[in-house]
């Protein structure tokens, strides 16, 4: 999955990598399901340094999940900005972003209700987007070694085959300062964020407070842990049954990884979410199931556990 990022998130500098006396940091996708926390989906290689100790500690506040925010992303809230009135949702990395989780934001994922999707996408393209394709383009010198590119491009796309046709993707206006980065537009029936109890109107504000579901800027609504996991998890069912396996299902799993292992959020996050599938697919991918058979997830950050070089804290922060 190195080097298709249109809209992936990573945790930014999870391991620690020796190798010839050099310290390399890496930022690590981790995998989702029965796996460990620290195993690897997808690595990407960031810098060397000499240094193991002083680098130990310059960068173990990027290892820790960070405070919630408490304003709006520049990408998301630009973008809510043209589809006011229309209330927006961030998702995916803008979201796990917002609530603290250490990623490298990609593309902005955004979600509409499915009823002002159509007027959502022409806004866009009234304030000068262009519709296109996904760029999930391995890095130039990567193609160059493969003998047929377009294949490559190609066979990375189908795996996102379910998302693609469910979204559109626009690119920001020339001379924008956000552009080279790309908008995910996405009607809600593809995410399935409730909102089954907010009034469906434009003025959501007091509706999605009460629910203690979202945080609200202006008509821009950030889904705190619940709803995003119920989220991600329903997505996730959806690609499952329909595909079994696909590299798009495997990603929402890294995202349900990274949120179980950075947030608080543990076996009894979804207790209150009346969909019985949701509930069973979590608890047996992440909650009380799992965990009766693997025990609690090792939340644990060091260069390689059993070293004896782990870090007093764990992921989330918390004294070990």
């Amino acid at each position: 999955m190195i080097g298709h990022s249109a809209h992936f998130a990573l945790p930014v500098f999870h391991h620690q990598l020796v190798s010839g006396g050099r310290t390399a940091f890496w930022a690590v996708n981790i995998q989702p399901a029965a796996h460990f926390i620290n195993n690897s989906l997808a690595v990407t290689k960031v810098f060397h340094s000499n240094s193991l100790e002083y680098n130990r500690i310059r960068i173990a506040g990027r290892m820790f999940r960070r405070p919630r925010a408490t304003e709006p992303d520049r990408h998301a809230a630009a973008v809510a900005r043209i589809l006011n009135p229309l209330p927006v949702w961030p998702w995916a990395g803008s979201a796990m972003n917002y609530l603290g989780v250490p990623v490298v934001l990609g593309a902005s994922m955004l979600v509409v209700r499915d009823e002002d999707y159509t007027v959502a996408c022409q806004k866009l393209k009234d304030a000068g987007f262009t519709q296109t394709f996904p760029d999930r383009a391995p890095a130039p010198e990567v193609l160059a070694a493969h003998p047929d590119p377009q294949k490559v491009i190609d066979e990375i796309n189908a795996g996102f085959k379910r998302l693609d046709r469910s979204c559109t993707v626009f690119d920001y206006p020339a001379h924008h300062p956000h552009l080279g980065t790309q908008v995910f537009l996405l009607p809600n029936s593809f995410t399935h964020l409730p909102l089954q109890n907010i009034a469906l109107s434009s003025h959501t504000t007091k509706d999605l407070l009460a629910e203690k579901q979202y945080n609200t800027y202006g008509n821009l609504h950030y889904p705190l842990e619940a709803a995003l996991v119920e989220s991600i998890v329903k997505a996730a069912i959806d690609d499952e049954d329909e595909l079994g396996y696909s590299t798009w299902g495997e990603e929402l799993g890294c995202w349900l990884s990274l949120i179980t292992g950075y947030l608080e959020v543990n076996s009894d996050i979804l207790d209150r979410c009346a969909d019985s599938k949701a509930v069973e697919w979590y608890s047996i991918h992440f909650g009380r199931v799992r965990e009766s058979k693997y025990g609690p997830m090792d939340r644990r950050i060091s260069k390689r556990l059993g070293s004896q070089r782990e870090m007093p804290v764990d992921m989330r922060g918390n004294l070990i």
